[in-house]
């Protein structure tokens, strides 16, 4: 029977759903590729139109994404009896890896969770460097690194709002290409014109943001 769970906060739910998730693969994780794990979740959520779940304020330290309270958290998990540090003979920065040591209800909800199972069954057999090579290709981190400041907030809603403008763009190339060619009729291309405005609009306005942020 499953132990149902009452964590102190989403963060260490989000750390358990990842863990548990894990056990279900058969993937053993570190703190810090735990840590990419979960901010590559969230940025998942959020770019399908959800919001992000696990609570963390994600900013760009010395390795990618990282949330120091995800110290606090794992902390709990251990000290809560439900996870245990277990000495691993992997290369990467941490010396040891994080796993369920009993069976546990899913801490998050049946959207979230399948989120998380999503990206571990992705990325979860990748080292911590390449995950880290990974966060750092997603817009929120290269913004960052443009600014070059280290601890600086990571917004991943721009990575959203970079998805909105890619899918009016691709719409509108697909609309242009599904209509037949109309000689001498200047009011054909209106509607067409004036989405391809709006969205142009959009986009600077987007740029001009990016640029004030910094």
């Amino acid at each position: 029977m499953s132990r149902p769970l009452e964590s102190p906060n989403p963060l260490a739910s989000a750390v358990l759903a990842m863990l548990k998730a894990a056990r279900e693969t058969g993937v053993e994780l570190t703190p810090e590729t735990l840590a990419r794990l979960l901010y590559l979740a969230d940025l998942d959520a959020i770019e399908s139109g959800r919001t992000q779940f696990s609570g963390a304020t994600w900013r760009w330290d010395d390795s990618g994404p990282y949330d120091h309270a995800l110290t606090r958290a794992e902390d709990w998990v251990v000290e809560s009896e439900l996870v245990e540090r277990r000495e691993t003979p992997y290369v990467d920065r941490d010396s040891y890896a994080l796993t369920v040591t009993v069976d546990i209800e899913d801490p998050l909800s049946a959207a979230d969770m399948e989120c998380v199972r999503s990206v571990l069954r992705l990325h979860g057999g990748r080292s911590a460097a390449d995950l880290e090579e990974l966060s750092a290709e997603t817009a929120p981190v290269i913004e960052a690194q443009v600014a070059g400041d280290r601890g600086v907030l990571l917004d991943l809603n721009r990575a959203r709002r970079r998805q909105q403008v890619k899918a009016r763009l691709e719409r509108f190339r697909s609309r242009r290409a599904a209509r037949p060619p109309v000689e001498d009729d200047p009011g054909v291309d209106d509607a067409l014109r004036a989405e391809f405005l709006e969205m142009r609009a959009g986009l600077r306005r987007a740029n001009a943001k990016m640029l004030d942020d910094r």
